[in-house]
């Protein structure tokens, strides 16, 4: 009798985004409901017959008490959901799991759009959609962009790994919640200038 294959799990939640501002002014409000999902999904996993292997987990959760302006998340800063830290996470997955092993991937948070940085692929005027990190407004914050997440399922993909993707963000939440929910994306197109260079794979790759 063959060994059934290993389950791992990516789960990524952001409800507190630390202080950011598009270069219209407008800033990715702070969710209520995003690492509460994620919570529930994990539970869900750890109650079934096949529990997983290993859960990779990278959450931002409001604060009980807010001090100031911009609360700060209640997680250390190296369990929060930057860029980096996704895009470390989906490598180690990738890197941990064997061919044939099961993985479910799933995102809650605000999607955004932004002027593309792959213009040979979109063209001049082109528009990469994309998950917001939650140090989105930092420095050399960054989206995890559309086409940078299809390389990281790819390379998935090419390893012979079984994935299932959840992503639930951009303007779902205002299809079910009430006109008076946080809706996790905004009808904008973010013109700041942000860094070309991504952590997921060459320009040749992409």
């Amino acid at each position: 009798m063959s060994k059934p294959p290993n389950f791992y799990a990516l789960l990524i939640g952001i409800d507190c985004y630390l202080p950011n501002r598009l270069s219209n002014g407008i800033s990715y409000r702070n969710l209520g409901g995003s690492v509460r999902d994620i919570n529930h999904v994990e539970e869900f996993l750890l109650r079934q017959p096949q529990k997983p292997t290993q859960i990779f987990k990278l959450t931002s959760s409001n604060p009980d008490f807010t001090f100031g302006e911009f609360p700060k998340p209640k997680e250390p800063e190296q369990e929060l959901p930057t860029y980096k830290s996704i895009v470390a996470k989906f490598q180690e997955l990738t890197a941990t799991a064997a061919s044939g092993d099961l993985v479910y991937v799933q995102y809650s948070g605000h999607g955004g759009r932004a002027i593309t940085n792959y213009p040979h692929i979109k063209g001049e005027n082109g528009i990469d959609e994309g998950l917001v990190p939650v140090d989105i407004g930092c420095g050399e914050g960054q989206y995890l962009r559309d086409l940078e997440l299809a390389m990281l399922m790819k390379k998935m993909v090419d390893k012979g790994l079984v994935v299932t993707l959840v992503i639930d963000c951009c303007h779902s939440g205002g299809t079910v919640r009430g006109e008076y929910a946080n809706i996790r994306g905004l009808d904008t197109i973010d013109e700041t200038e942000r860094p070309v260079s991504n952590l997921v794979a060459s320009p040749e790759e992409l």
